[in-house]
């Protein structure tokens, strides 16, 4: 199992800003002047997350993931990555209007979040000589009304009822509560900035002679 608690991850506050300010939202009703102002927003949201994952290997483990998804039989690693309790509570003390833009930003941080560890994973697999196969989401945070980054929202998707049998399983393997990840028993995820995802491994395939 590894584990890596507050790393650091790339907020990219002035993309995050343009992006924000092409959907549109209520900036004047949210308290915010302009783009200016929801920069200065984006950046003191940033300071409030405390990003932690955990993601192990398993070999040989054999998990129906169903017909909806690619199968992750063999290798595959499990990942939980999660931006923190701080600022999701942040946001819930917020106004409708400006704790819609602070959901909606904090959906591009975990989505940040997701694609780095995404990214160690596939480092990880290369050292093995294999290589990966894009994540499958089990979970995916609800936040809000915000829409759910192209990441999430097209990404493959373990079906809702294989996800719903494997989650706590699938927690308990990886040892969630070492970056404070649990479900209740609706299997919500706390922190709610949480996302869980597999990502299958497959050995290089040696070219052969001609």
């Amino acid at each position: 199992m590894r584990k890596i608690k507050r790393f650091k991850i790339s907020t990219r506050q002035k993309e995050i800003t343009r992006k924000i300010m092409r959907l549109g939202l209520d900036l004047p009703g949210a308290g915010l002047q302009g783009e200016a102002d929801l920069l200065r927003f984006v950046l003191e949201l940033s300071q409030k997350l405390d990003p932690g994952t955990v993601y192990e290997l398993n070999e040989n483990a054999l998990w129906d993931l169903g017909a909806e998804a690619v199968s992750a039989e063999g290798m595959f690693s499990a990942c939980a990555v999660t931006l923190g309790a701080a600022c999701t509570q942040y946001a819930a003390t917020l106004l409708p209007a400006k704790q819609l833009i602070c959901q909606t930003v904090l959906f591009k941080f975990l989505r940040t979040a997701t694609l780095f560890v995404a990214d160690l994973v596939k480092e990880q697999a290369m050292q093995e000589e294999c290589e990966v196969s894009q994540p499958q989401f089990v979970y995916v945070p609800k936040l809000g009304l915000a829409p759910e980054p192209k990441l999430f929202k097209e990404g493959l998707r373990v079906d809702p009822l294989t996800a719903h049998k494997i989650l706590p399983e699938l927690l308990k393997r990886i040892q969630a509560e070492k970056i404070e990840v649990s479900c209740d028993e609706n299997l919500t995820l706390l922190p709610p900035a949480t996302a869980v995802f597999i990502i299958p491994w497959q050995k290089k395939k040696r070219k052969g002679k001609k």
